[in-house]
C-alpha cells in the first residue's frame, strides 16, 4: 500500500481495491492503522460535482521508509569541506541548524498550557518522531527525571565524518530543559540507541 501511494502520489480506498487483492473493509482498516502510526494522512479532493474523494498520501515519516541518498551526499559534502580545511564552516552550519531545532522545539512545547508537562513532552516527542529519531520518552515522576531514548539516528552517515551532531544533540537537551544532561548510551559507540537522562527540577 505504501509503495502504491508513493508511486501514485495519492490513493483512495477504491483505487487501492483495484490494485491490491484485499477486501475494501480490510484495506480501510490498514489505512486507518497507517494513519494512526503516522505514515499516511488523509485529504478530501474535489475533482468535479458531488462529494469530495477521500485520498491518502504519505507523511514525512512515511517517505522516510523509502531509500534516500541525502545522508551519503551530505557525508561527501562534509568530507569535501574538510579536505579543503573548511572545518569552521562545517561547525557554523551545524550550530545554526541545531539552534533552529531548539527554537522549533521550544515553540512546539510552548503550545501546551502552562504547567502541562505531559503536553510539553508530547509535543517534543512528536517533533523528534517527525525528524526520524524514533523517540521513546519516559518520565520518572518520583525522582522527576526524564529519559529520552532515540532509537534511530537520522544523522548516522554524517556522524561517520563528524561527531558535531552528537555534541550538539546533548547541548540541545541541556538548553531545552535548562539543566545538565547525562548521555547513558550512544549509537556511535555501538549501542542500539542514544539515551539521555535529564533532571527536570529546574526546567
Amino acid at each position: 500500500m505504501l509503495d502504491l501511494i508513493k508511486r501514485r502520489g495519492t490513493l483512495s480506498i477504491d483505487e487501492a481495491t483495484a490494485h491490491i487483492d484485499l477486501a475494501k473493509t480490510t484495506l480501510r482498516e490498514h489505512f486507518l492503522q497507517l494513519e494512526r502510526d503516522g505514515y499516511v494522512k488523509r485529504d478530501y479532493v474535489r475533482s468535479g460535482p458531488g462529494r469530495p474523494s477521500l485520498q491518502y498520501q504519505l507523511t514525512p515519516k512515511g517517505n522516510q521508509l523509502f531509500p534516500s541518498f541525502e545522508s551519503s551526499l551530505i557525508r561527501e559534502l562534509i568530507d569535501y569541506l574538510k579536505t579543503r580545511e573548511q572545518e569552521e564552516m562545517i561547525e557554523s552550519f551545524f550550530s545554526s541548524f541545531w539552534e533552529a531545532r531548539l527554537e522549533k522545539a521550544r515553540g512546539a512545547m510552548d503550545q501546551a498550557p502552562t504547567g502541562d508537562l505531559q503536553g510539553r513532552l508530547q509535543a517534543l516527542e512528536e517533533m523528534l518522531q517527525e525528524e526520524g529519531f524514533m523517540p521513546e520518552l519516559d518520565l520518572d515522576q518520583e525522582n522527576n527525571i526524564l529519559t529520552v531514548k532515540e532509537c534511530n539516528c537520522p544523522f548516522r552517515e554524517v556522524v561517520k565524518e563528524t561527531r558535531l551532531p552528537c555534541k550538539l544533540e546533548t547541548l540541545f537537551y541541556q538548553q531545552l530543559f535548562n539543566n545538565r544532561v547525562d548521555r547513558k548510551t550512544y549509537i556511535a559507540e555501538g549501542d542500539h540507541s542514544c539515551t539521555y537522562e535529564i533532571p527536570l527540577d529546574n526546567s
